[in-house]
């Protein structure tokens, strides 16, 4: 077993680590503003409910993939996730280092989808000018799950 000097900054970088890792959902929680969500709302809607005839939204780019896992009937994934318990709109997250990395930097309306067996956070990206939707992500877990998630898929 070591002591001294060296033991101490190892166990200093690791309280370092851990504190930086428990602090990352509540920093990523405060870049989240309230903001009009409608044409976001309206297109969780249609992924949700497996509407891709009725929409109303064009998923493209990154989006359409996916997209592409909720808008076509899927009984293995209506199966695995059990039915829809409640949807929730967390907030509009600007840029942080989840969002510059994933959604290459553009603000997106975050929602908290839970459901009898899992919970999904979705990150839409409201539509551009040609009333399209262009990025959005969709990632296992709750909202405040975001920096174990950059966590795990690393800083680049």
């Amino acid at each position: 077993m070591k002591s001294g000097a060296g033991a101490s900054k190892k166990m200093l970088f690791a309280s370092l680590a851990l504190a930086a890792i428990g602090l990352s959902p509540a920093a990523s929680a405060q870049t989240r503003v309230m903001t009009a969500h409608t044409e976001t709302a309206s297109a969780l809607k249609c992924l949700l409910d497996h509407n891709r005839k009725g929409c109303g939204y064009g998923f493209v780019g990154s989006a359409s993939l996916a997209a592409k896992f909720w808008l076509w009937p899927n009984p293995n994934r209506d199966f695995d996730l059990g039915a829809l318990v409640s949807s929730e709109y967390v907030g509009t997250e600007s840029a942080n280092a989840y969002i510059n990395k994933l959604l290459n930097g553009r603000p997106a309306d975050v929602y908290h989808v839970k459901f009898a067996h899992q919970e999904k956070t979705f990150y839409i990206v409201p539509p551009g000018t040609d009333g399209k939707i262009g990025y959005m992500l969709i990632r296992g877990g709750a909202p405040a799950d975001e920096g174990r998630d950059l966590f795990v898929r690393g800083p680049g």
